[in-house]
């Protein structure tokens, strides 16, 4: 039964020896047809729109919250992991964490998975947060935040967000590089467990 994740590991790493760049980020997505999203904008989500939503996410999530976030890029980034709809996109610097997502999902289980990469050239680098309107119509580029250390969850997908505005993200040149199989997502997953990529790892 493991041979077909360990298959596709090895698949997934033959490409990673010509795609593999050190200037570029991963992003897992468990339905290949997905279009790149932020998912605050997509059809019938209501989340975090504007400065009054992210107030009451305050509110709500501050008796949970630790560390507290100090901005409201990092309040964002603390909803984002609790599954509410924002502008942000997910992205990991770890090809196997975004292979991990690829294959995650069991209401996706019957869809073929894909690994997503981009340059992080698409982005401007948010070194401070403190100052970035988050809210904001327009941009040169989307920022892009540096998630690890900002929440646990954040830390061990090695995660880093992509901040965008309404459109921004339609513009982004990325790369659909592997795509697994729904028939090989569970067995991958299992073969991801024994390297130290597990559900409690990256989603507790």
């Amino acid at each position: 039964m493991g041979m077909n994740g360990w298959a596709v590991i090895r698949d997934f790493i033959g490409v990673l020896e010509t795609n593999g760049k050190l200037d570029r980020i991963y992003r897992g997505q468990a339905d290949a047809d997905w279009a790149l999203v932020p998912s605050v904008f997509r059809d019938g989500e209501r989340g975090i729109r504007n400065e009054d939503d992210l107030n009451a996410w305050k509110s709500q999530a501050s008796r949970f919250a630790s560390p507290m976030p100090i901005d409201s890029t990092e309040w964002l980034v603390l909803a984002q992991h609790y599954g509410l709809a924002t502008r942000l996109l997910d992205w990991t610097t770890s090809p196997l964490v975004a292979l991990f997502f690829a294959c995650d999902g069991e209401s996706h289980s019957d869809s073929d998975g894909c690994v997503l990469s981009i340059k992080r050239s698409e982005f401007k680098e948010a070194n401070h947060t403190l100052t970035i309107n988050v809210f904001a119509d327009d941009r040169p580029k989307p920022f892009l935040i540096n998630a690890i250390g900002r929440n646990d969850r954040s830390t061990a997908q090695e995660s880093c967000l992509s901040l965008h505005t309404s459109t921004d993200f339609t513009n982004l040149s990325f790369e659909s590089i592997f795509k697994v199989s729904s028939n090989h997502k569970r067995d991958t997953i299992l073969t991801l467990e024994k390297l130290g990529f597990t559900a409690e790892r990256l989603h507790f």
